[in-house]
């Protein structure tokens, strides 16, 4: 009974283990990205010419760029296995987005939009 007991516990600080953030900081290249929903046909932006990136930074500011450019800028921080981004929108105003992240480790992150439609992101650390 005892051996059980401790198998469920491990089980269960498995299942509930948190991101390491350090894991996290970085600048991350997009390799692919693609709808959950595999119903769905909207084109996505090419990523050979756009090139998109995320970055964290160990001070809780994050960017997003696409071409070459910084295409959001913001605030973030990690609950659980959610990114909290803030984005800073050129009027002041701002906006909270929400990430899933599905793995994470100190080489490749891979992480869902919480809105619909959903999409997959998988980024390589550069």
């Amino acid at each position: 009974m005892r051996k059980l007991y401790i198998l469920a516990l491990l089980f269960i600080v498995a299942c509930n283990s948190s991101i390491n953030k350090e894991n996290l900081i970085g600048k991350w290249n997009y390799q692919n990205y693609e709808y959950t929903n595999k119903s769905i046909q909207e084109p996505l932006a090419n990523i050979q010419e756009q090139k998109p990136a995320i970055v964290f930074y160990a001070n809780g500011k994050a960017e997003i760029y696409s071409s070459g450019k910084i295409l959001s800028h913001g605030t973030f921080y990690l609950e659980n296995k959610i990114i909290r981004y803030e984005e800073v929108l050129d009027n002041g105003i701002k906006r909270k987005i929400p990430f899933l992240i599905k793995e994470l480790d100190e080489n490749q992150l891979i992480f869902e939009t919480m809105e619909a439609p959903v999409k997959r992101i998988t980024a390589i650390k550069k």
